[in-house]
């Protein structure tokens, strides 16, 4: 007998709708979620998703339309993500920290058919809302803040029982696009990634034997669900059995207690959380001994924050991780058995995944050479929303062009060095921002420092530090100069320090070295 087009493409395909559901036939009554004081099954994620999924179908939303959402991390949202996935449709998550023409330009690029956001930021849309034209739904999440818009959808009635929990059917293709996540980048305006189902199922392969996710694993997944590292780790814990805690924003003070109550044993931050969370008042009075894996990304971690964890948690696994949003967010990993050894690496290939060094001209250089880490891989996303010569430019002679500058070792191990637009040119030489940056957190006064180039007649660019003390501790940009003329090349010393009480930050805890660039390039004009 031959199959027809809807079964022959539900028999073989890789899609996200499909991971929950055989995840929930797998796992059933089995705790996956934790969101407040509710405790969420595989069994009831799955019937909560495809009721969203019917609702959202009733809307008029089909394959291949987007739907747009600004919220901090919900349950509400998750439900509303897997049921779009199940119909084919894309989630286009918008960083909640948008405002006005922010919001215009992402809601205008992405032509999403419906819109669904935070009670508490529902007055940053509708001051814009007339300008934003395509939209048939507007949604509102409830999160007890500020009461639903006249007219607007509520998305709780989504899961009152006017929807069944019955599984759609549709045709929905591995390649097709789950989600458009829009990156700020170098460019004035964000681009939107398309990140495929087949996408998404690549980090899996490589989330399992490369990060070690397993069924005992405990996640706390306080990054938001705009980032696809919040992203990664949800389908992580999907495939693997394992839980995770919800919790609506980074709050290091809840991590640390959400961490000791539900005995987590898995953190995955940049840097900037593992060097800021010690220096929080009380951290001593928690117990965190049952955290037994750390992911570090964005950034190599210092060794003086390594050394500090070391002493708090003595055995517990360290992995440096290197990649970017436009590739899902794979590239390479450090692996615990090596990674003393080895503590500047960002690892080696992941599952799957290829990685060269190239020069300007796309010719690989040789061992040891600094050149941009460029990537191969199933997980490498389908393009940029609507900007051909972007993607051209991005995937030229099929790779993936990172902007990311690092070199191999003898041994097949990555290194990253910084960002190309992150290496400072002083006085005909470069400087990386990450270097003086681990150098600098090696102060026993210092919480968080971030080092950019500031335009300087003479020197081309200043290297600038921006420094943040721990708490209730003095520091002057006198001492801090003294003490990086001792430990680092004089070409390498910052020119100019500053002392702040914080430093701008995403929301997954990057630091915003844009906002200082345009903050101290304006000073220096002055």
């Amino acid at each position: 007998m031959v199959l027809d087009e809807l079964h022959e493409n539900l028999l073989r395909r890789a899609v996200i709708g499909d991971l929950v559901s055989r995840s929930a036939a797998r796992f059933r009554e089995r705790t996956v979620f934790i969101y407040g004081e509710e405790r969420i099954s595989f069994r009831v994620l799955n019937e909560k998703s495809c009721m969203a999924a019917n609702a959202f179908a009733e809307l008029g939303i089909k394959r291949g339309d987007r739907v747009a959402f600004m919220t901090h991390n919900c349950m509400d949202y998750l439900y509303c993500c897997f049921g779009l996935a199940k119909l084919g449709a894309i989630t286009v998550p918008l960083n909640f920290m948008l405002k006005g023409e922010e919001i215009s330009y992402i809601i205008g690029d992405a032509e999403p058919k419906a819109f669904f956001v935070e009670d508490m930021l529902t007055e940053n849309v509708l001051s814009v809302k007339d300008g934003l034209k395509g939209i048939e739904h507007f949604g509102w999440l409830n999160f007890g803040k500020k009461p639903k818009p006249d007219g607007w959808i509520d998305v709780g009635d989504f899961f009152n029982g006017a929807y069944p929990a019955t599984e759609p059917e549709v045709i929905i293709d591995s390649d097709d696009v789950a989600t458009l996540i829009y990156t700020t980048g170098t460019e004035s305006f964000p681009k939107g990634v398309m990140t495929t189902h087949l996408n998404y199922y690549m980090s899996l392969l490589h989330l399992i034997p490369d990060a070690n996710f397993t069924r005992d694993d405990a996640f706390i997944i306080d990054i938001p669900m705009f980032h696809v590292a919040g992203n990664t780790v949800l389908l992580g814990v999907l495939a693997t059995g394992a839980r995770a805690v919800i919790t609506y924003a980074p709050d290091p003070l809840q991590t640390l207690k959400v961490t000791q109550d539900e005995k987590i044993t898995y953190w995955v931050y940049p840097p900037t959380l593992y060097a800021a969370i010690p220096s929080i008042p009380g951290f001593d009075e928690y117990d965190l001994s049952s955290l037994k894996k750390f992911v570090s990304f964005g950034a190599v971690i210092p060794n003086v924050v390594i050394e500090r964890w070391k002493g708090i948690n003595p055995d517990t696994q360290w992995r440096n991780y290197w990649g970017q949003t436009e590739s899902s967010p794979v590239g390479t990993t450090s692996s615990p058995e090596a990674f003393d050894q080895k503590r500047n690496a960002i690892g080696i290939p992941d599952t799957g995944v290829a990685v060269r060094v190239f020069d300007v001209n796309d010719r690989e250089v040789p061992v040891g050479q600094v050149g941009e880490l460029v990537i191969r891989s199933a997980a490498v996303m389908k393009g940029y929303w609507k900007k051909q010569d972007l993607t051209a430019a991005a995937l030229a002679n099929g790779w993936l062009h990172t902007g990311d500058l690092g070199y191999m070792d003898e041994d097949g191990w990555f290194y990253f060095v910084d960002r190309k637009k992150d290496m400072i040119k002083t006085g005909g030489e470069n400087v990386s921002s990450q270097e003086v940056e681990g150098t600098l957190l090696q102060h026993p006064k210092l919480a968080m420092a971030a080092v950019i180039g500031v335009p300087d007649p003479y020197w081309m660019e200043l290297v600038t530090a921006i420094v943040v003390p721990k708490p209730d501790v003095e520091v002057t940009p006198e001492e801090i100069i003294a003490f990086c003329k001792k430990n680092m090349a004089g070409y390498k010393v910052p020119k100019k320090v500053y002392v702040r009480p914080a430093l701008p930050m995403t929301a997954s805890g990057k630091v915003l070295k844009r906002e200082l660039r345009r903050e101290f390039e304006g000073k220096s004009k002055t």
